[in-house]
């Protein structure tokens, strides 16, 4: 430690302390510390802009199916929270992260609009962008497709070698899970309980299915602070038999009601009017930790919550540098 200074921090200390908190709010000190920046493939494929070809490729596909929006958020989600973002999920290996029961339901319109995206950047700059990277900005344009507003992406990330499917189901938070059991396994990936929050958000389009609604509406573990007029929305669209298919996957259902196909703050105001969908969802509203967070992301600042908290997300488990390897194909290890 350097000697103490009786006279407290001099003008040039202050200035290099301003300094360093700037870069740490801007992000700069985020980029040396993981080996990311933003712009990263600028200059490294020639004239080629990678994250222009990355969108047009994702933009085609959503106008093909807009499913494919919330399908690459989901993506996303799964991949980081096992073994970081590392595109492992991606793999078709054998006993994969993708033939995990949890990763069954991931559509396959996701898993093809990254084929095609990472084909369409090969064709041009081969060897170069990895499928992590490629999920990363496919996933900012998925929002912004959806007319949400995107964040800045900071590239740089090689892929695993290790897909296994018994990593899921002990790294993923469930739908089924409350606010005070997901809280420990964020924290455990360097996330706090505002993070949850704000990536809960991501409901705020796409679909759940009635398996994961019906435990809250029928026998005695239905939920008592549902309002009837949204549980009776819930039985007529979830009916007491649509679960026993085999496997019980049971009909779709919106997870925002209200506004499925915008990316918008309304799925936090179901949640205030104890209209969340999922047990995940409205539990956020019961705990203190979370309380005040979905408060805060019921309006104009959802959006830039969501980017920030994305871009933690992004961080959790990163491999760069001789790290790991680009893959050629995202579903398949390099010979």
């Amino acid at each position: 430690m350097g000697a103490f200074d009786p006279m407290g921090p001099s003008k040039m200390q202050v200035l290099l302390m301003t300094v360093a908190l700037a870069m740490f709010l801007s992000g700069e000190v985020e980029a040396t510390a993981y080996n990311l920046r933003p712009h990263y493939y600028r200059g490294k494929c020639g004239r080629h802009d990678v994250e222009k070809i990355i969108y047009n490729a994702v933009a085609q596909a959503f106008r093909q199916d807009n499913g494919v929006a919330p399908g690459i958020v989901r993506l996303a989600y799964h991949d980081y929270f096992v073994r970081g973002c590392d595109a492992s999920l991606l793999l078709d290996t054998p006993n994969s992260e993708k033939t995990a029961p949890i990763n069954r339901g991931l559509r396959a319109i996701a898993f093809n609009a990254i084929d095609t995206a990472k084909a369409a950047v090969e064709s041009v700059c081969p060897g170069v962008v990895s499928c992590a990277d490629v999920l990363q900005y496919a996933t900012r344009d998925s929002v912004l497709l959806i007319k949400g507003k995107g964040w800045t992406v900071y590239g740089g990330r090689k892929h695993g070698t290790v897909s296994n499917s018994a990593d899921p189901p002990i790294n993923l938070p469930v739908e089924t899970q409350t606010s005070s059991q997901m809280i420990p396994i964020f924290v455990s990936k360097g996330l706090s309980a505002d993070d949850l929050v704000a990536l809960s958000g991501g409901h705020t389009i796409g679909i759940a299915h009635c398996t994961f609604v019906s435990p809250r509406i029928y026998g005695n573990n239905t939920d008592p602070k549902i309002p009837a007029d949204f549980l009776a929305s819930l039985k007529r669209q979830c009916p007491a038999d649509s679960v026993t298919t085999n496997p019980p996957i049971g009909a779709p259902i919106d997870l925002d009601l209200v506004s499925p196909t915008k990316f918008d703050s309304q799925y936090f105001q179901n949640i205030i009017q104890r209209k969340g969908l999922l047990t995940s969802d409205q539990s956020l509203l019961d705990d203190s930790r979370s309380r005040n967070a979905v408060y805060k992301n019921n309006g104009r600042f959802f959006n830039s919550e969501f980017g920030r908290a994305m871009q933690a997300m992004a961080r959790v488990g990163v491999l760069t540098g001789n790290q790991g390897q680009i893959r050629k194909n995202c579903r398949a290890l390099n010979p």
